[in-house]
């Protein structure tokens, strides 16, 4: 039991390691759902919207790294 509580506990950590960088995921995620709740412009740009949003957050979670290291 405790080998799968510490498999567990790691399989959090390796997901949730940055929370900024999960919060800010979860953030632009629920963005992106209210813009295509209500059919806000083509879905094409909803897409590169996405996509976009979540590389900017993933170069900023990396510079950040760079900087603190």
């Amino acid at each position: 039991m405790n080998s799968l509580r510490a498999i567990g506990t790691k399989l959090v950590k390796l997901f949730v390691e940055d929370q900024l960088f999960a919060a800010a995921i979860a953030a632009w995620l629920g963005a992106i759902v209210v813009l295509s709740t209500f059919d806000v412009g083509p879905s094409a740009v909803r897409g590169v919207a996405l996509f976009g949003g979540l590389a900017v957050i993933l170069v900023q979670s990396v510079a950040h790294a760079a900087r603190k290291a």
